[in-house]
């Protein structure tokens, strides 16, 4: 088990130690930079075609070209992979804008740099799946629209690095962060769900947040289940109110919350709607180790 990085100024996968960037370069002085996150399941790629389209999303919202195709940022991650050679991978795709003079115009960039970093894919321990994590609705407020759309996913991660730090020092395990309107919007790096009545809510687009592949995939195993999802306003009262609390990530999949600004979600434990889509979401990457999860 190994971790590689592939870096387009080297063309092929590299140890870390041999893996540096320019101080230069936009990603790492601006944050002028967007990634994906994913894994990889029996070694296929967990949706793959769901991350690549969010991916050049994303450059686009911030005027950025990606110089690569799909089927070429595909056959690098895969050649990582195989670097690497772990049972399962945790993959990160980061496109920045280059390297330029050090100043914020971005006219002044040189040539976009793909970096594909890949280690070992080390999930949470699973008695926490059967406890649920703490949370805590932060001050820290997730921008809007007008400052830096929360429907791309770029390297200016501090707004959710200040907001994580806020929960930790509060004693919860996880972040929950609002939008100006004081409305519910998601954690520092994952979607927010809540039940209700047996019905299952989540914020909506609106609101103001990532469109979450994982979220995506939760709706839709919740839908074919027959279970009712609404994607609504939720205030911090509500949440908390709600018989049932979880997240939704890449790497964690479904992750319950049980525990929400010091105070037990319902009775404390983890509800049987999370439970099951807890385990629907389990099925479905079983399903894509065995080569049965239909295109990634």
């Amino acid at each position: 088990m190994a971790i590689k990085v592939y870096m387009s100024t080297a063309g092929r996968p590299l140890d870390p130690a041999e893996a540096t960037i320019s101080v230069f370069d936009r990603g790492f002085l601006y944050g002028d930079s967007v990634y994906e996150t994913l894994r990889t399941a029996g070694g296929a790629f967990v949706d793959m075609r769901r991350h690549l389209e969010r991916l050049r999303t994303s450059a686009a919202g911030i005027g950025l070209e990606v110089p690569y195709t799909d089927q070429e940022i595909r056959r690098i991650v895969r050649e990582t992979c195989e670097a690497a050679a772990n049972p399962d991978s945790y993959i990160r795709i980061v496109l920045t804008r280059g390297t330029g003079a050090l100043m914020i115009d971005p006219r002044v960039s040189g040539d976009p740099q793909l970096v594909v970093i890949v280690k070992v894919l080390k999930q949470p321990p699973l008695a926490l799946y059967e406890r649920g994590i703490s949370a805590a609705i932060v001050d820290v407020l997730k921008p809007g629209r007008r400052q830096l759309d929360p429907s791309l996913k770029t390297g200016n991660y501090l707004n959710s690095i200040l907001a994580l730090q806020e929960a930790i020092d509060g004693d919860a395990e996880d972040a929950i962060l609002c939008n100006a309107a004081g409305a519910v919007a998601e954690g520092a790096t994952s979607n927010v769900f809540m039940v209700s009545g047996g019905r299952v809510l989540t914020p909506s687009f609106e609101t103001g947040l990532l469109k979450g592949i994982t979220r995506t995939v939760v709706v839709e195993l919740a839908e074919s289940q027959g279970l009712e999802v609404l994607e609504t306003t939720i205030m911090p009262d509500q949440l908390r109110a709600a018989d049932e609390v979880f997240l939704t990530s890449s790497v964690r999949g479904v992750m319950p919350v049980t525990r929400l600004d010091g105070v037990a979600v319902k009775d404390g434990a983890v509800g049987p709607v999370t439970r099951r889509l807890l385990h629907a979401y389990r099925e479905y990457i079983d399903a894509v180790a065995r080569g049965e999860g239909g295109p990634s």
